[in-house]
């Protein structure tokens, strides 16, 4: 067993690493052309899911993201994907079939995957209250199991 934020997680189901490096800028436009500026989510937890549509583990996490952004609405929560090097229409329709709510980013020439270290997806990174990168989770996940739940819930405001 592991402790993880006051946690005790099962070995086999462990897949947060804690992070110690930079917190790199996250400024891009949703698919309505919003922009999106991590800085400006201060004081809430966001987890930030790099993923693409071709990525089947990225589309089988998706549905757990958006369930767990559901469940701890209005709790400091955020929950926000950055598609790499994909068409808006392409993220769009993807967007649409799986019905998710929370933003959609494209980083269509892949600079802010390239500043956050991502080298294979899904990568998944949450974001603390204080703006920096407390943990990441390399490949999918089922963001509603136990674990995973309790140690976000653990880093809520």
């Amino acid at each position: 067993m592991l402790s993880c934020a006051g946690i005790t997680l099962a070995q086999d189901a462990f897949r947060f690493r804690q992070w110690s490096g930079d917190t790199p800028a996250l400024v891009l436009k949703d698919l309505d052309g919003r922009p999106f500026d991590l800085s400006k989510y201060r004081g809430k937890v966001v987890i930030v899911n790099f993923m693409a549509t071709w990525c089947v583990p990225c589309v089988e996490e998706m549905p757990s993201l958006q369930k767990l952004r559901e469940r701890l609405r209005g709790k400091g929560l955020e929950v926000v994907a950055v598609n790499t090097g994909e068409s808006e229409a392409k993220v769009s329709q993807f967007a649409q079939n799986l019905r998710i709510k929370f933003p959609v980013l494209l980083d269509p020439e892949e600079d802010v995957k390239a500043a956050w270290k991502v080298y294979g997806i899904p990568a998944t990174f949450i974001v603390g209250t204080d703006g920096k990168i407390a943990y990441r989770v390399l490949g999918e996940i089922d963001w509603l199991e136990t674990e995973s739940v309790a140690l976000i819930e653990s880093l809520l405001p």
